[in-house]
């Protein structure tokens, strides 16, 4: 299972960095209507979701920017980023959520906590990886409605 999850987290890396380099930063800050989340903002999410295995006890670097607390992870995603800072931010999240999966691969039955609910490893993995795969469907719809062709599809 955890084989097709970091296959499914490096497709998703891959395809997330492309498009917020494809992405000039003038429409970074473009949504589709008020009340949900631009480019820059869905971007910084993923980032900011990326970091959840934190949750699962594994091993932060020293250069982590969020806690394992719900305050520094809202904190985080209010950051306003620049569109370099951005794509750094992504690169160094998946490198992070990468390293987890490594990390939890003989735990996936243990328990822990997490957005104020009991989750098995595994179920928690595959939460994850679904939530990124929705955004990154967002980030898809957006760029087509911003004439932006995903660089994949080119």
């Amino acid at each position: 299972m955890l084989a097709l999850l970091e296959t499914r987290i490096r497709t998703a890396k891959d395809k997330f960095v492309q498009l917020a380099q494809a992405v000039p930063e003038d429409r970074y800050d473009w949504r589709p209507m008020e009340g949900v989340r631009s480019f820059r903002e869905v971007f910084i999410h993923v980032a900011a979701d990326n970091w959840a295995p934190l949750w699962m006890d594994v091993q932060p670097p020293d250069s982590a920017p969020v806690a394992r607390d719900t305050d520094s992870l809202a904190a985080y995603q209010k950051q306003r980023l620049g569109k370099e800072a951005t794509q750094r931010e992504l690169m160094r999240s998946f490198d992070f959520i990468l390293s987890a999966v490594d990390q939890t691969r003989n735990r996936l039955n243990e328990r822990v906590t997490f957005g104020g609910r009991e989750w098995q490893i595994d179920q928690m993995w595959v939460a994850l990886v679904t939530h990124m795969h929705e955004h990154l469907g967002q980030t898809i719809a957006y760029s087509r409605a911003n004439r932006i062709v995903p660089p994949w599809s080119e």
